[in-house]
């Protein structure tokens, strides 16, 4: 397991670049290698301790601690709105509730961790991804907190992925403009200090501002990249734009789908969920907004209207804040990384219904992972598809692999 972690953690991980990004970012940089110092024995130390008699908890135990631990964390983070604002930042009813929440928080922490990775070990191995006796590789291993925050580049002229970097999630968001100018001060770059849900760490960091639902879905997510690294889909990653969108896209679609394995194995229900695995027919309107105007920024930039391509990208994040959505800024850097998920609204990339649809030519979800991961080009998956669509002589097949995982 040691040999495992030293290879996850000097591999080519999702924001390992060195570029001048780190001058950029000076203080507020994230340091991996730092954060795996102070995180990695905390967590085996809690396993030790729970080989002990009695420790361990049971499966109804672990669903009331993560139930309860998610609570607090809701109420810390309502207390600590209230008190940024000048009303309360001196009021010490709100001062001492939050102390007594983080001591709370920090006493079910590590056990709410393990809760969740016991339950996603139970799914993940029920779907054939475990070694004999069990074993996993690597093993699940979470860290609920505050992922950091990424800073994302991109040309002005074209919408392209052009380098990224990690920031400590404790920046202001006057911070954040400050990086996103100073990124910019060429003239030439669009910068989006943006927020991540997770972080393929090992541990992996997972938001725990979340729903159950959600935090499942993230967490078993981070976990794939952990075990993709281990076989071609992980390694070749970097290795174009479309390898990067397939294993990022992939994450999604299984990850969903292992998290809401896990969210019903918890007892919890699904039935207000239609459609739980592919994409419903009639968009919201954000998907809708966020998809013509990616056309729209795209045509615009083919003529080298970078000013009123800018200009739309503003008019829209000011339209779709006073919606209520809550989005920061919308631009090149955006979208272009955003649009690595190319079953999202933000992408234009075919990837995500050629993903979607070659999940659908397997029976479960251990067995699209198990093939995707041995994908190691573009070329190779296409292929891989096309070889799908010849083997199934149904052409509604799509559609019925659909009502059968419904």
């Amino acid at each position: 397991m040691l040999v495992v972690l030293i290879f996850l953690i000097t591999s080519r991980s999702d924001y390992a670049r060195v570029s001048y990004l780190d001058n950029v970012a000076g203080k507020h940089k994230f340091s991996l290698a730092l954060w795996e110092i102070q995180h990695l024995p905390l967590k085996w130390s809690h396993l030790v301790w729970e080989m002990f008699p009695g420790n361990k908890p049971s499966d109804e135990e672990r669903k009331e601690i993560v139930t309860e631990y998610l609570s607090i964390v809701r109420k810390l983070n309502i207390y600590e709105e209230q008190v940024s604002t000048s009303q309360t930042l001196s009021n010490p009813k709100y001062l001492s509730a939050i102390e007594s929440l983080e001591i709370e928080r920090k006493m079910l922490k590590a056990r709410a961790e393990e809760a969740i990775e016991s339950i996603l070990s139970e799914v993940i191995q029920q779907q054939g991804l475990g070694l004999p006796f069990g074993i996993l590789l690597p093993p699940t291993d979470f860290h609920f907190g505050s992922p950091p925050h990424i800073l994302v580049t991109s040309p002005r002229d074209v919408i392209k992925l052009s380098g990224t970097k990690l920031i400590n999630p404790s920046i202001t968001g006057a911070e954040r403009h400050s990086l996103e100018k100073s990124a910019e001060s060429d003239g030439k770059t669009s910068a989006l200090v943006d927020d991540l849900a997770g972080l393929g760490t090992y541990p992996a960091i997972v938001s725990d501002s979340t729903s159950l639902r959600n935090l499942l879905r993230t967490a078993a997510h981070e976990w794939l990249h952990n075990y993709w690294i281990l076989h071609p889909l992980g390694r070749n990653m970097w290795d174009s734009t479309e390898m990067r969108t397939i294993n990022e896209t992939s994450a999604n679609i299984a990850g969903n789908e292992i998290g809401d394995l896990a969210f019903q194995l918890m007892g919890e229900d699904l039935s207000d969920s239609i459609n739980k695995y592919k994409h419903q027919s009639a968009l919201s309107h954000w998907d809708n907004q966020l998809i013509e105007t990616r056309k729209e920024v795209d045509r615009l930039l083919s003529l080298n209207e970078i000013e009123k391509a800018e200009k739309l990208m503003k008019e829209k994040t000011w339209e779709l804040r006073l919606a209520g959505y809550g989005v920061r800024k919308i631009n090149q850097a955006y979208f272009a990384f955003r649009g690595q998920y190319a079953d999202g609204p933000a992408s234009t990339s075919t990837a995500g219904k050629d993903l979607q649809e070659y999940r659908s030519y397997f029976p479960d979800v251990g067995s699209f992972i198990r093939s995707i991961s041995t994908v190691s080009s573009n070329k190779q998956f296409l292929e891989l598809l096309n070889g799908k669509r010849g083997d199934d002589p149904n052409p509604t097949a799509l559609q019925q692999h659909s009502r059968i995982r419904e």
